[in-house]
């Protein structure tokens, strides 16, 4: 999406609605530095100083990171639940079609799995 037309598109439209969700970075942060010297790598000519810029970036992970750019979103998670096993949520259930094992969301704790039950419960005893 960025360096498309697309880009500026959904500009009033609030960040966690657009599609693909997305927020600019601050334009002094680490981030705004990181893509700025990746898109110079990107049209470089000369090999020693392209290395040069991934040098650069990886300085701003090690001072200011780590930071993980995303390339695929919302792919499936496999989540394996016996036959048995009810209110476990499905793709459908989800309001991204699940999440792939994220850091800062614990799966499944945040989905509540005390309410989990057995359909046949006496053939789970």
């Amino acid at each position: 999406m960025r360096g498309t037309p697309e880009e500026k598109s959904q500009k009033d439209v609030d960040p966690f609605e657009r599609t693909p969700p997305r927020m600019e970075p601050d334009p002094d942060g680490p981030i705004a530095a990181l893509w700025k010297l990746y898109d110079q790598s990107k049209v470089e000519p000369d090999a020693i100083r392209r290395r040069q810029l991934a040098w650069d970036m990886v300085k701003i992970h090690v001072e200011a990171g780590p930071f993980f750019m995303g390339t695929v979103s919302n792919t499936p998670q496999l989540v394996l639940a016996h036959k048995d096993l009810r209110n476990v949520p499905r793709r459908e259930n989800l309001a991204l079609g699940g999440f792939v094992n994220p850091w800062q969301h614990p799966s499944p704790a945040v989905y509540d799995p005390e309410a989990y039950f057995w359909a046949n419960p006496d053939e789970h005893t």
